[in-house]
């Protein structure tokens, strides 16, 4: 199918934003939104996977946009954080739907703090009405020693990690230190703790409220070799709210099991999109 690629310049707060819609000759009327993750990235996402997954989706007629946030990329302004882009969010959802007549459904795809901003935000727009999820972003202290933990009683049980020690080919202090660290981890309040007058709340509360406020489909895709899809899974393991969200009708997930964070090999890049397409192609019409 024929596919025009739009570069766009629109407007968030009175700052310039800056994206690229992929829009199909004959586009469905459910479109998909890219969000890319935090930290030096834009529009075409970590190991150009945004790229990939947009030309791939448009070439089956489903309009894709992708854009910067403020103070990213090529936009102006300045970056506020995964957790204040709420407002990136609605601009880039407006430029969406006037660049693609007749669009009446969006689906949000982001990964790790990308995927934080949307279980964040989604439940805002009514237009959103379904959410692709890569590895959350659910950072803690106790989430991360847990996971560090494990990783350590893993390694202990190898005898590849034997072989090497006794061949002196381990550096043991460093892995000292982080095995002290992740099995005596510093003392702070629980994952949920409500914050003090002044503080600004949680984002983890915050994403675990969006997604029980969010009443469209949700995809979870997971990395079987990722630390931050493994502390999402312990924070659902510790909380029950979080063990009974997931566990929702709306819900599907998928693993890929050779799969890093990023989805950077093109056998994971492939399963990932492959995937996505799958669970879309499940819509109604």
């Amino acid at each position: 199918m024929t596919v025009e690629e739009i570069a766009l310049a629109f407007e968030c707060q009175g700052a310039p934003l800056i994206g690229i819609v992929h829009r199909p000759a004959q586009p469905a009327r459910r479109g998909v939104l890219a969000i890319v993750a935090g930290g030096p990235q834009y529009r075409a996402g970590c190991c150009r996977q945004l790229v990939y997954m947009a030309r791939a989706l448009a070439g089956k007629g489903i309009p894709v946009m992708r854009f910067d946030y403020r103070g990213m990329g090529d936009s102006g302004g300045e970056f506020l954080g995964f957790e204040q882009v709420e407002e990136d969010f609605a601009a880039a959802l407006k430029a969406f739907t006037q660049t693609v007549p007749g669009l009446d459904e969006v689906v949000l795809w982001g990964g790790c703090d990308a995927a934080s901003a949307i279980l964040i935000n989604a439940h805002r727009y009514p237009i959103v009405t379904g959410l692709i999820l890569g590895n959350p972003y659910a950072h803690s202290e106790e989430t991360r020693a847990a996971v560090e933990r494990q990783y350590y009683l893993a390694r202990l049980r190898d005898k590849a990690f034997w072989f090497k020690v006794l061949k002196l080919k381990f550096k043991l202090l460093p892995a000292l230190r982080s095995v002290i660290k992740a099995f005596v981890p510093k003392r702070s309040g629980p994952i949920n703790a409500q914050p003090g007058p002044a503080a600004r709340a949680p984002f983890t509360p915050r994403m675990l409220e969006g997604l029980k406020r969010f009443r469209g489909r949700i995809l979870l895709m997971m990395s079987g070799q990722s630390l931050t899809s493994q502390e999402f899974d312990e924070l659902v393991a510790r909380v029950p709210e979080w063990k009974k969200a997931v566990r929702a009708a709306n819900i599907e997930r998928a693993d890929i099991l050779e799969a890093d964070q990023a989805f950077s090999t093109i056998e994971a890049r492939e399963r990932m999109i492959a995937t996505a397409e799958q669970w879309l192609a499940r819509w109604p019409k």
